[in-house]
């Protein structure tokens, strides 16, 4: 049986985690770090709240088999102490992994990303991220993720998917300019499957990049999400950064990883979300 300690599990990526772990007979505990519960916080006899930071918070006294780190803002341009904010990933992770290591929990999965091979200050910290975890060693796995797309994602961050569907919402009018880079979107519960994989069977310490393998121009998203969503769509004069973040799925596809829901079909999911309940986060 499996007894999962997870940071991050409040949030976008990690609800839908801790969904699909509830899901497996195997799951007999599942506790959550949080700073905070969100209005409508997953309901389970089998997981628990444990309130607290991750920079300082004093772990349970209890015996786990796995231990899942994603905790994190990852909307670093919106961070108002950037140096606060490198070191709260950057300790989170050193704290996490070593009470990792002196409980002796079997297996632990960190929550890295793509950006890693950005120079920006996100990619800097989760680049030291996955050094730490190479310096204590163990079952360690490492994900990197990239683009992720889904119900409850954030819609007021830096990244055009959220935003798109944030001014379908709210707006009924999508306007984008540039368009010409170029991303990936996996839907998040194929993501969280493929967490799950990484976590029982992937080699330790040897990243393994977690997205999709269909690219798409950001400028073709907003008119993909503008049919999805019934609204207009307009291109507007603005500076166009050309670029890519895309991922090497070589060693995804090696381990059978599959996508199986397609961006459209992501979209419309996250329209049915939507109609079901309106509001906006």
């Amino acid at each position: 049986m499996r007894r999962y300690f997870i940071t991050g599990g409040t949030g976008f990526i990690g609800r839908e985690l801790v969904r699909q772990l509830l899901e497996r007979e195997d799951t007999e505990k599942i506790v959550c770090l949080t700073r905070g519960l969100r209005p409508g916080h997953l309901r389970d006899d089998r997981l628990e709240y444990w309130k607290g930071d991750i920079t300082s918070c004093q772990f349970p006294n209890e015996s786990f088999t796995d231990l899942i780190h994603g905790a994190n803002e990852v909307n670093d341009l919106l961070q108002p102490d950037q140096l606060r904010y490198y070191y709260t990933i950057v300790e989170g992770t050193n704290r996490a992994l070593k009470w990792a290591a002196t409980t002796g929990i079997e297996r632990s999965l960190i929550l890295s990303s793509g950006a890693v091979a950005r120079d920006t200050l996100y990619g800097h910290a989760k680049r030291q991220c996955e050094i730490i975890a190479k310096h204590y060693g163990g079952n360690t796995k490492i994900a990197r993720i990239f683009s992720v797309i889904g119900p409850e994602m954030p819609l007021n961050g830096q990244y055009a998917a959220g935003r798109f569907v944030g001014m379908a919402l709210k707006d009924q009018h999508i306007r984008f300019y540039g368009g010409t880079s170029v991303r990936s979107y996996l839907d998040v519960s194929d993501c969280a499957r493929w967490l799950q994989q990484i976590l029982d069977h992937a080699d330790p310490l040897i990243p393994v990049d977690v997205a999709s393998d269909d690219p798409i121009h950001v400028g073709a998203l907003a008119q993909l999400t503008g049919m999805v969503f019934g609204v207009q769509v307009s291109r507007i004069e603005g500076p166009d950064r050309s670029d890519q973040y895309l991922p090497d799925l070589t060693l995804a596809k090696l381990r059978c990883l599959t996508q199986t829901l397609n961006l459209t079909q992501s979209l419309e999911r996250i329209h049915a979300h939507y109609k079901r309940t309106p509001s906006i986060n």
